[in-house]
């Protein structure tokens, strides 16, 4: 079964959707430490996420670009630009964009890696890409009562593998250790349990945010040794 923009829409604007949103939010938020403005692409389904930094840093340049195969995004009234594209095409200039956020891409697009080329190829050199994604391990790949129990999911050795000849990981955390129940236990008490995850279980959460440097490489300066001419013209 496909998930659509709607579906994941319709998630959030529930009371689990809205509690797993507040968290997703914290761990973005906290990882977009760069001094502004700043050119700022969401990449997938990111409106709750880009919205919020929208409200929050409004003098920073906001796009999101929502893949087709999410079948269109949802009418909503935002201040930023808002583009339907080619799963693996930005609409975007290269090295022209500071941070590219990612949600609701990575284990949905069938291929993952051409989405990381597009990623490196529109980040500014040393650009950051904050990319959050359901972890193997966790108990919400399990459940198809959220968006995250769509798709893939991946280790943080399965991410790695990735992104390895385009970023480099500076920063992951696992984290949401509560349980993806609809349940008024869950609600009331998911504080607690996520505290309480993160020191005795602290890499077995549900989701992981992961932070990814742009790799330039440099080029080789060293002077080639030069063939000798009559090496090369034949008699």
């Amino acid at each position: 079964m496909d998930i659509t923009a709607s579906d994941i829409y319709s998630f959030y604007n529930t009371k689990l959707g809205q509690i797993l949103k507040r968290y997703i939010r914290q761990q973005i938020n906290s990882n977009i430490n760069l001094q502004g403005p700043l050119s700022i692409c969401g990449y997938g389904y990111t409106e709750p996420y880009l919205s919020f930094l929208a409200k929050q840093e409004n003098e920073n340049k906001y796009v999101e670009c929502i893949p087709e195969f999410l079948d269109g995004s949802v009418n909503q009234n935002l201040n930023y630009d808002q583009k339907n594209i080619h799963e693996y095409f930005l609409p975007l200039e290269p090295s022209s964009t500071d941070v590219v956020i990612s949600t609701h891409l990575l284990e949905l697009v069938e291929k993952p890696k051409s989405s990381i080329e597009e990623v490196w190829r529109i980040l500014k050199p040393n650009g950051i890409f904050i990319a959050v994604v359901p972890r193997r391990a966790g108990l919400w790949t399990r459940y198809d009562n959220n968006p995250f129990g769509y798709g893939r999911s991946y280790s943080s050795m399965q991410f790695r593998e990735l992104i390895k000849n385009y970023m480099v990981l500076d920063n992951k955390k696992s984290f949401i250790h509560f349980p993806p129940w609809n349940h008024y236990l869950n609600y009331k008490f998911h504080p607690t349990l996520e505290k309480t995850g993160e020191i005795i279980f602290p890499f077995i959460g549900g989701l992981m945010v992961l932070v990814c440097k742009k790799i330039v490489y440099a080029t080789n300066k060293k002077r080639q040794k030069k063939i000798p001419i009559k090496n090369i013209v034949t008699t």
